[in-house]
């Protein structure tokens, strides 16, 4: 069986392909930020290229493999979180670049996508 396509079908099932995505970084929050940091830079050779405060109490430090020019790992940490993170509480984000953001926008918003935090220009 053979299904027609048009430009409105092939346009929707392209996605963001014609805006040239790519995964930034991806988020993990961590309960203990040493333990973490000794595996991602001493075991795998990330190197941490910035650290952020977010607030008083929660922190983010930015690692990506030396030589990559793609993605890289956030990993997010709250120093007065008192529990352990439970499974499901490690997540936190992905971080897209587009060559255009307003397009990419239209098309989140024409597809019924929650934008959660607006786009942030992030150098």
């Amino acid at each position: 069986m053979t299904t027609a396509t048009t430009p409105e079908t092939t346009a929707k099932g392209a996605g963001l392909n014609s805006l040239k995505p790519r995964i930034s970084h991806v988020a993990y929050h961590v309960q203990d930020i040493d333990r973490s940091l000794a595996f991602y830079v001493g075991v795998l050779g990330m190197q941490e290229q910035m650290r952020v405060d977010i607030s008083k109490t929660l922190h983010e430090v930015a690692l990506q493999f030396p030589d990559s020019k793609g993605g890289g790992l956030i990993l997010m940490w709250d120093t007065s979180r008192e529990k352990p993170l439970a499974l499901g509480d490690g997540y936190s984000r992905v971080i897209l670049m587009v060559s255009d953001l307003d397009a990419s926008m239209k098309h989140l918003r024409e597809n019924d996508t929650r934008v959660v935090t607006q786009p942030t220009e992030a150098g």
